[in-house]
């Protein structure tokens, strides 16, 4: 299926996680911060682009084999739910992130929890 049909959904956490991550970066220096978000932002497009040629996010499997990830910065994962007609972005997660943490990622109700 063309990715285009897809309808494209961000949810709050995934928006938390990004301005999470772009605090801590900036910090240290906001131009930096700002790079982070440009480079996620042309990940996300390959992702969008491309969305069944990444990985099955094991953490999170089922029979139906929803959930994926995109490494990001050798560092994150950049975690997504591929629906028929949904990608559901659902949470940029650092990988050092305790396994019992990524049971509470699971995502249900979109029309809840969209932008």
């Amino acid at each position: 299926m063309e990715s285009s049909k897809r309808r494209i959904v961000v949810i709050k956490w995934f928006k938390l996680s990004v301005f999470e991550i772009w605090d801590y970066i900036s910090m240290g220096s906001v131009q930096n911060a700002d790079k982070f978000i440009s480079d996620l932002e042309k990940e996300m497009a390959k992702i969008e682009n491309y969305p069944e040629a990444n990985p099955m996010f094991k953490p999170l499997k089922g029979k139906r084999k929803l959930y994926r990830y995109r490494i990001f910065k050798k560092r994150y994962f950049i975690i997504y739910k591929l629906l028929k007609f949904r990608l559901v972005y659902v949470r940029l997660v650092h990988s050092s992130r305790h396994p019992n943490f990524y049971k509470t990622l699971r995502t249900t109700d979109y029309k809840k929890i969209e932008k």
